[in-house]
Parts: C-alpha cells; structure tokens; sequence
C-alpha cells in the first residue's frame, strides 16, 4: 500500500470527477495508468483545447505546458499532475500555456494523488486557477521599479562619467600620449554602455505596454541577442 501524507484524501475517484465539473473547476484528472480521464470544461477554455485521453509524457506537447515564464516546454516529470501521480502533493505551481494563435495563460496548479476507498493508488487530479493578470500586475511592477533603477542608479552617474570625460577630451592636447588613449578608452566604453542603457529602457517599454495583450518579451533573451550583435573583438 502506498504511504501518502495524511492531507491526501481517500475519495471514490468517479464521484470527485462529478463533483468538480458540477462546481465548474478547472480539473483534470489522470487515471492509475497516467492517461489523461477527464478535462472540466472550465480547464478546456484555459487550455484552449478540448479533452484527449493522452498519456503523461504527452501532455506538456499537446496542451503547450511551459515553465513559469513560458521559456521552455515542461519536461513529463516536472507537470505538476504527473508529479501528483509519482506521490507527490503540489502545491502552488505555476505553469504558463502557450497555444499558438491564443493569448499567453499562467495557471496556479495544485495536485494530489488520488487514493482510492482500499487506499489503492487511482490516479491524480489537479486544480488550476487562472493567475495570468496577478503575474502581468506583478511584471508591471517589477518593470517599473527597473526603470526607475535603470534611469537613476544607472544613467544618472554614467551621464555623469561621460559629460566630465567630454571636458577632458577638450583638453587632451595637454595630456602625455598615454593619458590620452586611456580616455579615448573610456569614452568609448561609456557611450557602449550608454547604448545598452538606452536599448534596456526600450526594453522595458515595450514590455509594459505589452502587458495588457497577453504578449511579451524575454528581458534575458533581448540582452543576450543584443549583446551578441554587439561583442567588441
């Protein structure tokens, strides 16, 4: 018999399948053999998909189930109800659906196996809430205290670097050679980096205006592609 903590309930899994589509939850269900039994129709509508009797390691692909984030596909063994199926209580999991051609999803998962009258192992069932506007407020406001960490701890002092590096290029006929390079280096270096600040706050722009129709874009993808465009010899 499988050892489950004490907070897994014993239920008559046909009659918890009933109860959850009556009370219009976003339940899904895998039965003792991984294979997906039942979708309520409220998980249909945030899947963007209708019911399909898939196996575990097959529901990530078909229902485009990614990481909190939405920067890779789930593997089988990080679904929150596939875990539930291996014993595990999930509590609190963020997933993000991705259905081509539908506005981006972020579902708080919880999922529990389910332990049939005997205390035989049936299966696993999830619940799913549809947190996509708390996570977009959420990123709105980490997007706000970046622009304000950008603008004022960033471009504020490298403004100052450059503006007291353009005096003294003025005066570089009175420096010794080396001097001279050295500041030229520095010159440089600040106005790259100028750029970089500039293109982050673009960045964050254009993800804060984007917050409102599901899209958005990856802070860590943009500045790798644009720093790679961007490598110094």
């Amino acid at each position: 018999m499988l050892n489950l903590p004490v907070s897994v309930p014993r239920v008559d899994p046909a009659a918890l399948q009933t109860m959850m589509c009556r009370a219009g939850l976003a339940v899904a269900v895998l039965d003792g053999c991984g294979r997906l039994s039942m979708l309520s129709p409220g998980l249909e509508h945030l899947l963007h998909q209708p019911f399909a009797g898939v196996p575990a390691e097959s529901l990530a692909e078909v229902f485009h189930l990614y990481c909190e984030g939405g920067a890779r596909l789930l593997q089988t063994h990080e679904v929150p109800i596939v875990r539930a199926l291996h014993g595990e209580v999930v509590e609190d999991a963020i997933v993000t659906v991705k259905a081509p051609g539908q506005p981006i999803r972020h579902l708080r998962v919880n999922a529990i196996p389910i332990v049939g009258l005997n205390g035989e192992r049936q299966g696993a069932w999830a619940v799913m809430t549809d947190v996509t506007s708390l996570v977009a407020a959420a990123r709105g406001e980490l997007s706000r205290s970046l622009a304000e960490t950008v603008n004022h701890d960033l471009r504020t002092p490298l403004t100052t670097i450059l503006g007291h590096a353009e005096l003294l290029i003025d005066q570089r006929e009175d420096f010794p050679p080396g001097a001279t390079s050295s500041l030229e280096a520095v010159w440089r270096a600040g106005q790259h980096l100028n750029e970089v600040v500039t293109r982050i706050s673009e960045w964050i722009d254009l993800a804060y205006t984007s917050s409102d129709d599901g899209k958005g874009t990856d802070l860590a993808e943009y500045l790798a592609e644009y720093l790679s465009r961007n490598q110094r010899p």
